[in-house]
């Protein structure tokens, strides 16, 4: 028997989570054969999460999208046949020139998410295409847009602390984060500064593994996070637990904020976030005494109308207590370690291209609607899969349904998405690529690199981006994607993330009062009685957003808390029917106290083949958007559970 060809090739994890691992990957024959941890970033610490250990069955999927494919039947039902990488450059152009010919450019359609991509690959050639023909930009308004937008008005250009400096922190308060399933390697760090005398405190709508493990789980309700907030700047103003000095130092709209603080009692801040008045006061005293202090906010409080409210008002705390300028101290924010450059390999024309306009990811489902007037006669999808991840699916695959769109879907597997294109192209995996990473939970930069050849006839977001350019009479040079990069790596980046010391907001001043929409403004969410539950929709240790779904879907049940369940007549594993304004489906139910009574729990990112009826949970979400930047409010999901 021929011995294998047996090589361990170490690149790094580009998927869409703060960690960025180091990987070697063992291949064999030129197939990957095993996952595991390298040891070029400190923080993965010799060991990496389950779901990329299984990547390569994503890389060897049933579904993987081997050529491109060309719709033959109805859209939604699958049905493809094969095509050439010159026949479906053929079919793109020509329907591309006719768009712009008959309606302008506006009527292209870029839907390009790639938040799973290497540094490069996110603003690749496809990107610098859709720049340079002035093609409609889809504003990324799924995830993270409410906080980065609270970000910037709170913080401006300030960087987020180093998450490594937890360790030193006396007091870690967890607002709004699960990272036991989504930054599996920040728990062990807080686990470090706990064996040190740290207090650890979660706020959660759910017992995360986390929060089971700390000295305090606040189990607030969804969309309350801006009333708890002011609760604290309450309390800590009667006791004087205020930092005077920082405030007049580093803060504007600070004695704005305070006065609006003043309606927000104990009792009042209790009975609208559901917790016990004795935990908020003992919050506010531990974080009001305690020094140093490190906030790790997460991207929870932003999924609700109340969103850019919430973000505003739990940043502004750590500025009201002065918990900046030691090590253990400030906030964790997304980091950046500006590991690359990739536009300076853009032509000039896609670097000063014609004013483009924006239109909601999230709202997609009304702007594409049947019958809409939006111009769009184009749409081209890539990194992304919105038939599951979009609110409000029915208006979602409506859309998608229409005939007079021509939808192309560049993507490695073929996804809910993909079924409903008229052409399907096939990517790499970032195991087939050159390129860079950089976490956005530590300042490690790493190295992409080839690890095996392509399968099938899969094309980077820049090839694919270089000949849809080449198609429309664009002569451009494809500069390897390392000409985008001044050091991959492995290294540290060297980045400024001592707050307020080598790091600043506005002019060395934090903003608690927005220039144009104040100091934040909790208001109920107004939603009809007859559905009583708030559903939650958070992320699963199985899945990166959507991803890995074609092979190993979470349960696509409910959870509902016991008391719930009970004055209901409902018991574990019968079927049941969620009901909200907007859709029905019938799921599995799970009863059990992980998350509070009033709140019921959903995963995100399963897709529709996994749900018996075929929609999802976003069949139930509504297409809103929160007032300070749009962002989408899953959370303001108001439902009934009942007997199916």
């Amino acid at each position: 028997m021929t011995p294998l060809d047996t090589r361990v090739v170490h690149t790094a994890c580009t998927l869409d989570c703060p960690d960025a691992c180091s990987l070697a990957v063992t291949v064999a024959d030129g197939r990957i054969v095993a996952i595991d941890a390298a040891p070029e970033n400190p923080l993965t610490d010799g060991w990496i999460c389950a779901k990329v250990k299984r990547h390569a069955q994503r890389v060897y999927a049933p579904e993987r999208v081997l050529t491109p494919l060309i719709r033959v039947g109805d859209k939604g039902a699958g049905d493809f046949r094969e095509g050439t990488w010159d026949e479906a450059l053929e079919l793109i152009s020509a329907r591309m020139r006719h768009a712009i010919a008959t309606r302008g450019a506006d009527s292209v359609v870029a839907f390009t998410y790639n938040s799973s991509a290497a540094l490069v690959e996110r603003a690749s050639f496809t990107e610098a295409f859709f720049a340079a023909i002035g093609a409609t930009i889809v504003e990324h308004t799924i995830c993270a847009h409410t906080m980065g937008v609270s970000w910037e008005s709170v913080f401006g250009e300030m960087e987020s602390a180093d998450p490594a400096d937890v360790v030193h922190a006396r007091l870690v308060v967890i607002w709004g984060a699960n990272p036991t399933v989504s930054n599996t390697h920040f728990p062990p760090l807080v686990q470090q500064a706990a064996d040190q005398g740290a207090r650890v405190v979660v706020i959660d709508p759910r017992r995360t593994a986390m929060a089971g493990r700390a000295d305090l789980h606040l189990a607030i309700n969804p969309g309350t996070d801006a009333a708890l907030a002011y609760a604290i700047a309450n309390l800590w103003s009667d006791h004087q637990w205020l930092d005077r000095d920082f405030i007049a130092a580093h803060a504007e709209g600070a004695e704005e904020f305070l006065v609006t603080a003043r309606e927000w009692s104990l009792d009042r801040a209790s009975e609208v976030t559901g917790l016990a008045a004795d935990d908020i006061r003992t919050l506010a005293d531990w974080w009001g005494t305690t020094r140093p202090s490190m906030l790790r906010i997460g991207w929870g409080p932003e999924r609700n109308a109340n969103g850019g409210a919430a973000c505003r008002a739990i940043l502004s705390l750590p500025v009201l207590g002065g918990h900046f300028g030691v090590p253990g101290s400030g906030v964790i924010g997304a980091t950046s370690a500006g590991a690359a450059t990739p536009r300076r390999r853009w032509p000039d024309v896609a670097m000063s291209p014609p004013d483009r306009r924006t239109l909601p990811m999230h709202q997609i489902g009304k702007w594409m609607a049947p019958g809409s007037g939006d111009p769009c006669e184009v749409l081209f999808v890539q990194g992304a899969n919105p038939l599951v991840m979009c609110p409000d699916t029915q208006a979602v695959v409506a859309a998608f349904s229409r005939d007079d769109i021509f939808t192309v879907v560049h993507e490695q597997v073929l996804t809910d998405t993909a079924r409903f294109a008229d052409v399907v192209l096939p990517a790499t995996t970032s195991f087939e690529i050159h390129d860079a990473t950089s976490s956005y939970g530590s300042y490690a930069v790493l190295p992409v690199m080839p690890v095996i050849d392509r399968v099938g006839e899969s094309r980077s977001n820049d090839e694919v981006g270089h000949a849809m350019a080449k198609a429309l009479g664009h002569d451009w040079y494809l500069s390897s994607p390392l000409d985008g990069i001044d050091d991959a790596g492995p290294r540290i980046a060297s980045v400024a993330t001592r707050q307020f010391v080598d790091t600043f907001p506005h002019e060395g001043r934090a903003r608690l009062a927005d220039p144009e929409h104040g100091v934040p403004r909790w208001e109920a969410v107004a939603h009809d009685a007859q559905y009583p539950l708030t559903l939650i929709s958070p992320a699963t240790s199985k899945l990166i957003n959507s991803m890995f779904g074609e092979f190993q879907s979470p349960s696509p049940a409910v959870l509902l808390h016991p008391d719930d369940a009970a004055i209901r007549g409902l018991t574990a594993g019968q079927s049941v029917r969620v009901t909200s304004p907007t859709g029905s489906i019938s799921v599995p139910l799970e009863v059990h106290d992980g998350t509070r009574p009033g709140v019921a729990v959903m995963s995100k990112g399963v897709w529709l083949r996994h749900h018996a009826g075929g929609w999802g949970v976003n069949t139930l979400t509504p297409a809103t958007g929160d007032p300070l930047a749009n962002g989408a409010c899953f959370n303001d999901t108001f439902v009934e559970v009942t007997s199916a």
